[in-house]
């Protein structure tokens, strides 16, 4: 198919605006430079009338907005960037504790490939402890560097659905507990909590090839569930049919999926986390009682 020639005007003449009317609704176009003049080219003979009026409609002035429209678009989309950022700032101030555990998780993921390549992150398991007892293995905890090794194997994931899926409800009842509690209150339930599905983890399979926010998660499950239902104006509330599909789903997970999943882990977690939540919920009665 030949090009046609459609117009032509002067050097100076500004033909952008023409250009993104006509590219906006497909027109297929070419400008060329021909004797000290701008030649404008299409390849269908429809079209070389539009081309004509847009032109004329530049030169009375009508399509000179097209580049404030285009600027105050691009105004408008860095505005929308800006006020993203800051409401995605917002929220992570709001839930500080959480945030920091999913830049960690998060950068451990990217160093270990989502859990495929754990060379130099071996210490990130949780640590090859020798126990005859429940006690000799609690009792082996105490150094500070194995205490530390207990709570690591929350940071490794193994897949981007495992990750995503722990951090979203990571978020979700983290926002909740930090936006109400103390931090230092929070960050000794998050500790409690991880050590505890860890352990139990540990303790009843022998084996340290295991990882994730799951145990926490599960824990925060118990912990919300209880505070909602024994201090019902807290502000931390969780749904019994949520808690109870939580409780399903880890029950089918065990049966079904016993292999891949750390079920023990979650079971852990899920009683220390309402153990926890029972703990809190008796010193926060303690405390109103003695200021009574």
């Amino acid at each position: 198919m030949k090009r046609i020639r459609a117009a032509c005007v002067s050097l100076d003449f500004d033909l952008r605006p023409v250009i993104a009317v006509l590219r906006r609704a497909g027109c297929r176009l070419q400008v060329s430079e021909e004797s000290g003049e701008q030649v404008v080219w299409v390849w269908d003979e429809s079209q070389v009338e539009p081309v004509q009026r847009l032109i004329e409609a530049q030169r009375r002035g009508e399509l000179v907005g097209h580049e404030n429209l285009t600027a105050n678009q691009k105004r408008g989309y860095a505005q929308a960037g800006v006020a993203l950022i800051w409401r995605l700032s917002f929220f992570l101030k709001s839930c500080p504790l959480a945030s920091t555990i999913a830049a960690l998780c998060l950068i451990i993921a990217l160093m270990s490939q989502l859990g495929r390549d754990l060379r130099g992150l071996e210490g990130l398991f949780f640590p090859p402890l020798l126990f005859s007892s429940f006690l000799e293995l609690a009792l082996e905890l105490v150094d500070p560097s194995l205490f530390l090794r207990a709570l690591t194997p929350a940071l490794l994931h193994f897949g981007e659905i495992h990750l995503v899926f722990n951090l979203l409800w990571l978020f979700y009842f983290g926002r909740q507990i930090e936006r109400v509690q103390p931090l230092l209150l929070v960050a000794v339930v998050y500790g409690v909590i991880t050590l505890a599905g860890n352990v139990a983890q540990y303790y009843l399979t022998g084996s340290n090839a295991f990882g994730g926010l799951s145990g926490l998660i599960y824990g925060l499950v118990g912990y919300t569930w209880l505070l909602g239902v024994m201090i019902p104006n807290s502000r931390i509330a969780l749904k019994s049919s949520t808690f109870v599909v939580f409780v399903v789903a880890m029950v089918g997970m065990a049966l079904f999926a016993s292999d891949s999943i750390a079920s023990e882990a979650h079971a852990g977690g899920l009683v220390a986390g309402l153990v926890a939540g029972f703990c809190v919920v008796l010193w926060q009665r303690c405390k109103s009682n003695f200021l009574r």
